[in-house]
């Protein structure tokens, strides 16, 4: 057996202000770390502390996966326990809901003001507790403290507690912990439990947090500094003992036996010093594993294996040891450092985390960058008794200054200052966050497709399945058209947010000259489409309708405009006028497109409700503009002198490789709707076409989180950061969108189609569930665009333009079903978004903020 293992000792101990335990070793200050486990007995007498006695007593609800006297309470566990057994001194009451374990009592009552109430394991305890708290228990709390261990509670969604404020308690970042433990599934498994939470619905409440680095990875998820508060932990007054050392070189590790915490590394320490012993006191699932690397390195007589000891062995081992070690990938503060100071024992660590804050390398222990530099320090100081002497006493003055009713005290004036302000309402936050602002534009297009689909019920049914399979072709070719608005749109929210466009008043000038521009454009083009409207009817396989085809081109100008209007909002940050444009656009649609179906144009009028809906949208937010910029700038005679920033079609040439890939995007859209109307009959054409809007629906999901992610990944890149955040929010809030919706099309697609688009509809309905995965990837290309384009990374363009050559060629090129016709798109579909998503995620590339050089010609140049 590797090592030499010591049996488990229990025993208890009490003070004035502390619990009986049968505790454990403490380990390292990490939240997954050993705890002081199993304080089970009764509570000793608790004496109030005269200054803290004097403060309004408050009521903490305190939500925690493990109390402790879990025997996995670990760091969090010590902690708790060192903060919870003051306030309760003091005259505070704490209800503590934790997750349970094997012996454990249901409910327990250590002191008149303190009750646990444990239920669920490590994985159920949050939806147990979120019961409990439903049921009444801590309903009647001044404030909620909640322990993050890796995992949240999502208590801002728990509305029944939504006047109680709640500070958010967070001992350090999990996501390289995830990674190492389960792979690269832990990337998702870190994003949806701890960065999106952290990051939305927790970012503008208070935190607390053990260590200026665990604050810094805390900013790094996107936690506003501001908002979170640094205490550092403190050592019990009874762990201050007299140094005994053992005769043989004695070196100590006390913590978890995890894979993280890497002890082949102090192997190789005891390796580098002939006669040393290395002591182990701790558990952990790692343990199998580290047990057969000391049998293959043949070290099991120099290595002893303790398991979990008592608090009176645990100062033995402090005491008897000559240097404290740590190899660990990460450590929030590291408390057995402060905890070794108190016995006169120096540490040596790897200078990860926290760990440079609670060792004071060369005054009261060493760290090192490498596994060797750690060798090879802990070797010349096991060889040098002044020096270790020297290390352990400043260790110890310095543990001094590091006490529980600090902690405990600093930690509670926040707990008081929350519970005395007034509660921010989970609305008021989500608007706030980014990821608010790209669900609230998700759910914005949601409901413009919605109404779409509304407008395709409503249509099919007036004009049939021919006139609706016609009408569809022709709104797919101004949906190609469309892109150039979006395209633009994406170039003018860029170059608004970079400060390229002006501000105020020079802003004001540019857009103004602009939108003259294009009205003039507007009036032009319609002349052109009823002069060609036969022709474009043609291409369009709607010759019978060539007075709706005359209306393509000027609607495509009007989008242009609408598109100019919705990016400039994107880049001042006024998020919610173009929400409400894009549902507004849809309502008037139905309405423009009703009352001149009614006066007899059918087809025609049906089509021509859109330029008419995006005249009205274009005026509100022409409104909306102006109460933003102000009033236009006059000279002494009254003459305006607002000027442009930079001229229109210097603005398409700067951007016309993005415009392009965005304009291949959309005929990877569309295309297919279009040769569909030549490949089928009328019936099978509109069948086909219903099935692809409803799939769609996904589609129109990506362009409303594309309008927050474009912004935002330029911000970001332009201030240094890392982008990718911003991408990642959008595929979230993509997948929870597309999940249900692939879902309903796998499980009743005729259903469905028969509901939405009448019975003469259904003959695509098997294609419909290839044609939803269809789109989901093309959504995903979509928002990967985006953020490309804000970070002037442009290589999607021959990616997209090799597949949009391809595609209709393809569609063409036999005699298909409606499925395998939807197959085909689907395989096209699959090679662009998973080439353009590997694209995306290796571009950091970051843009040149305010004032800088650098624009989207110089980035696409």
């Amino acid at each position: 057996m590797a090592g030499t293992d010591r049996p488990r000792q229990k025993t208890a101990t009490s003070t004035a202000i502390r619990w009986q335990t049968d505790g454990t070793a403490r380990h390292c200050m990490d939240p997954t770390d050993d705890p002081r486990s199993g304080g089970r007995d009764s509570l000793a007498p608790l004496v109030p502390h005269a200054e803290r006695a004097s403060r309004t007593p408050r009521h903490i609800l305190l939500l925690t996966d493990r109390d402790w006297t879990h025997p996995q309470g670990g760091g969090t566990g010590t902690n708790l326990y060192g903060q919870v057994s003051r306030w309760v001194a003091w005259g505070h009451r704490v209800t503590v809901i934790a997750g349970s374990y094997p012996g454990a009592a249901k409910v327990e009552h250590p002191h008149e003001r303190l009750t646990i109430h444990r239920m669920g394991g490590r994985m159920t305890v949050f939806g147990r507790a979120a019961l409990a708290s439903w049921r009444g228990i801590g309903r009647d709390a001044d404030v909620v403290l909640e322990v993050v261990n890796g995992i949240a509670f999502f208590t801002p969604l728990w509305w029944w507690l939504r006047t109680v404020p709640r500070v958010t308690l967070v001992h350090h970042v999990h996501q390289d912990h995830y990674v190492a433990e389960m792979g690269t599934a832990g990337r998702v498994a870190a994003l949806v439990a701890e960065r999106l939470p952290l990051q939305t619905l927790y970012r503008h409440h208070p935190f607390l947090t053990i260590s200026d680095s665990a604050r810094r990875d805390m900013v790094g998820l996107g936690i506003p500094s501001a908002q979170i508060h640094v205490a550092y932990l403190g050592v019990e007054p009874d762990s201050f003992t007299e140094t005994r050392r053992d005769p043989t070189p004695t070196l100590l590790y006390l913590g978890r036996i995890k894979q993280y915490k890497r002890l082949e590394i102090l192997l190789d320490v005891l390796e580098g010093i002939p006669g040393a012993v290395l002591e182990v006191a701790g558990d952990g699932d790692h343990r199998p594993v580290f047990e057969a690397e000391i049998d293959r390195r043949g070290m099991h007589d120099r290595v002893v294996l303790h398991g979990f000891v008592s608090e009176e062995e645990k100062r033995d081992l402090y005491a008897r040891s000559w240097v404290n070690l740590t190899a660990s990938s990460a450590e929030g503060w590291c408390l057995t450092v402060m905890e070794a100071a108190a016995a006169g024992t120096p540490s040596a660590a790897m200078a990860v985390g926290g760990l440079p804050e609670s060792i004071v390398d060369g005054q009261t222990g060493l760290l090192a960058d490498t596994p060797a530099e750690l060798a090879g320090k802990v070797a010349a100081l096991v060889a040098d008794p002044v020096r270790r002497d020297e290390l352990g006493e400043a260790a110890r003055a310095r543990a001094r200054g590091f006490t529980w009713d600090a902690t405990a005290d600093s930690n509670l004036q926040v707990l008081h200052r929350v519970a005395e302000a007034e509660r921010p309402r989970l609305r008021d936050a989500l608007r706030r966050s980014e990821t608010g602002a790209a669900a609230g534009l998700a759910g914005a297009t949601l409901l413009n497709n919605a109404i779409q689909l509304v407008f395709v019920v409503l249509f099919t049914r007036l004009l049939g399945a021919d006139g609706y399979g016609a009408l569809a072709a022709i709104i797919s070719g101004f949906l190609i058209l469309m892109v150039g608005g979006q395209s633009i749109q994406v170039a003018a929210a860029r170059e608004a947010t970079l400060g390229h466009l002006g501000t105020d008043g020079r802003l004001r000038g540019t857009l103004r000259t602009w939108t003259r521009q294009l009205v003039v454009a507007t009036v032009a083009l319609s002349v052109v489409g009823v002069l060609l409207r036969q022709p474009l009817a043609d291409v369009l396989g709607t010759a019978e309708h060539p007075w709706a085809v005359a209306g393509l081109l000027p609607t495509g100008s009007l989008w242009l405009l609408l598109s100019l209007q919705r990016g400039i909002l994107q880049g001042l940050t006024m998020y919610a006028p173009v929400g409400l444009s894009i549902v507004g656009e849809a309502i008037g649609r139905i309405v423009c497109a009703l009352v001149l179906w009614g006066a007899g144009l059918g087809v025609a009028g049906a089509y021509l409700g859109n330029p008419l809906a995006f005249v009205l949208m274009a005026l509100w937010l022409s409104h909306v503009l102006a109460k933003r910029l102000g009033a236009p700038v006059v000279d002494g005679a009254g003459e305006g002198v607002e000027r442009a920033a930079r001229p229109l079609l210097g603005l398409v040439g700067d951007n016309w490789l993005p415009i392009l890939g965005l304009l291949l995007l959309a005929a990877l859209q569309n295309v297919d709707v279009i040769v569909g109307r030549h490949q089928f009959d009328g019936d099978g054409a509109g069948s086909y076409a219903a099935a692809a809007v409803a799939a769609k629906s996904v589609v129109w999901v990506a362009i409303g989180v594309g309008l927050q992610l474009l912004p935002e990944a330029t911000r970001r890149a332009a201030a240094g950061l890392d982008p990718r955040p911003a991408l990642l929010r959008a595929l979230a809030v993509l997948a929870a969108v597309a999940a249900p919706a692939l879902l309903i099309f796998a499980l009743v697609p005729h259903l469905l189609m028969k509901l939405a688009f009448g019975p003469d509809l259904t003959q695509a309905s098997s294609a419909l569930p290839v044609l939803g995965v269809a789109m989901t990837l093309l959504a995903v290309a979509y928002l990967t665009v985006q953020y490309m384009v804000a970070l002037g990374e442009l290589k999607f363009v021959w990616v997209l333009g090799i597949v949009a050559i391809v595609e209709p060629f393809l569609l063409s090129a036999g005699d298909f079903t409606l499925l395998s016709f939807a197959t085909i798109v689907l395989g096209l579909q699959l090679v662009a978004a998973s080439a353009v998503l590997a694209l995306g995620l290796r571009a950091r590339r970051p843009v040149a903020g305010r004032g800088g050089a650098a624009g989207p010609g110089a980035a696409t140049a």
